[in-house]
């Protein structure tokens, strides 16, 4: 009896371990796949593509103007003119007599006026400047000064006008619309209304004056397209 019972301890002990070693077995068969399969999806993700930044990349900061460069964007300051230059500037081919004596008195300066006969017939001459003297219409004293002349039947059509700065009287600024002056007169063959910086004494450089006879002469008469243009010249000329 005691043997039947030990064979059966000894039987039992040994399906034990047969049955322990197949868990065993199996759990670490289990073990390694669970290995296998994390090591395969590590290398997945390590194989997957990168994904740019979508973040906004900061501007880059800009430094602070300086004075200087404030200054260079500023609009050029404006070209100021002495009185007597603003009202050669203020006058055009419809300016009046009254209406020029107006300008004068808003400028407070002095001026003369005389009727003169001409190749167009009368005419009345302004000259306007500074002081009484330089104002005169003979034997004038030495000044800056502009002379406007006005003519037809009424004597109060604008002809023309000539600014002369008292550093350069051979440089002058020209207002002309008709009329004889110097080259211009009303035989010419063209319309030569307009500004001209006109140079007296070369008496070269500028415009052909053309007659309706046929004839022509070479002048210092340089064409302008605006008033600002010809006094602009003098000015420049004078600080040479």
């Amino acid at each position: 009896m005691k043997k039947i019972v030990v064979m059966l301890l000894v039987t039992f002990a040994m399906l034990s371990l047969v049955a322990c070693g197949d868990s065993f077995e199996q759990g670490m068969k289990d073990a390694m796949n669970d290995t296998s399969q994390a090591d395969r999806e590590t290398e997945e993700e390590s194989q997957e593509p990168e994904t740019e930044s979508t973040e906004p990349e900061e501007p880059a900061e800009q430094e602070p103007e300086t004075a200087a460069d404030q200054e260079s964007q500023e609009e050029p300051a404006a070209v100021e003119y002495d009185n007597l230059q603003a009202v050669f500037l203020a006058l055009n081919e419809n300016t009046t007599p009254d209406e020029l004596e107006k300008l004068i008195s808003e400028s407070e300066l002095f001026y003369t006026a005389e009727e003169y006969n001409s190749s167009s017939g009368k005419k009345v001459s302004y000259n306007i400047a500074y002081t009484e003297g330089a104002a005169a219409q003979k034997y004038a004293e030495a000044g800056d000064h502009l002379t406007v002349d006005f003519g037809g039947d009424g004597k109060d059509e604008f002809m023309y006008a000539q600014y002369v700065n008292e550093k350069d009287v051979s440089y002058s600024a020209l207002l002309y619309d008709h009329g004889t002056w110097f080259d211009f007169s009303d035989n010419n063959a063209e319309d030569y209304g307009g500004y001209y910086a006109v140079d007296s004494i070369s008496g070269k450089g500028g415009i052909t004056v053309k007659y309706s006879n046929g004839n022509e002469t070479e002048t210092g008469y340089i064409p302008c397209t605006s008033g600002e243009e010809a006094i602009q010249k003098i000015m420049e000329r004078i600080s040479e």
